[in-house]
């Protein structure tokens, strides 16, 4: 544990969002205030989201199963995360737009 930091290294990894969740609580606690019809569809589409990224994460393993980033080194290894990024991200893109 390094003395500058008062949390274990895994501890402060797993926190590291953690203000990013604070402020979507609040958020979604103000919604759930003003709103309360719209809560059904703010976790509709938070799950749509979140489930074009898995499906994303899935498809580069299956397209691609002996090219993973952290089995690679250099040159490759930078490709195959933007590579697993972009199929992430047109999924979650094409979750985003669908109904």
């Amino acid at each position: 544990m390094n003395p500058k930091t008062p949390l274990p290294a895994t501890l402060r990894d797993k926190l590291r969002a953690s203000p990013l969740l604070v402020l979507f609580a609040v958020a979604f606690a103000i919604t759930a205030f003003l709103k309360p019809a719209k809560v059904g569809l703010t976790v509709w589409g938070i799950a749509k989201l979140g489930m074009g990224g898995y499906v994303g994460y899935w498809i580069d393993r299956l397209i691609f199963p002996y090219a993973r980033p952290h089995d690679l080194i250099g040159i490759e290894a930078g490709t195959s995360w933007k590579r697993r990024a972009a199929i992430a991200s047109a999924t979650i893109l094409a979750a985003a737009f669908t109904p």
